[in-house]
């Protein structure tokens, strides 16, 4: 994923919505892990106080 990515759904949502991460695959993250962004995009989250949330939802590929 590149800067340029990012910055086109940040140009689309409001300066305090929610940040999500997703790992692909099995393997936990541990200290001094790095993964690459793979994608990027709008999504809900639930928050039992508010109801559906918007945030963005970000998938982070195997990390190395």
């Amino acid at each position: 994923m590149r800067l340029k990515d990012w910055q086109a759904v940040q140009q689309q949502t409001d300066t305090d919505t929610i940040v999500l991460f997703t790992l692909a695959g099995d393997k936990p993250l541990r200290p001094g892990d790095y993964c690459e962004g793979v994608s990027i995009y709008p999504s809900r989250v639930w928050d039992g106080r508010q109801g559906w949330q918007p945030c963005l939802l970000v998938e982070l590929g195997e990390p190395f």
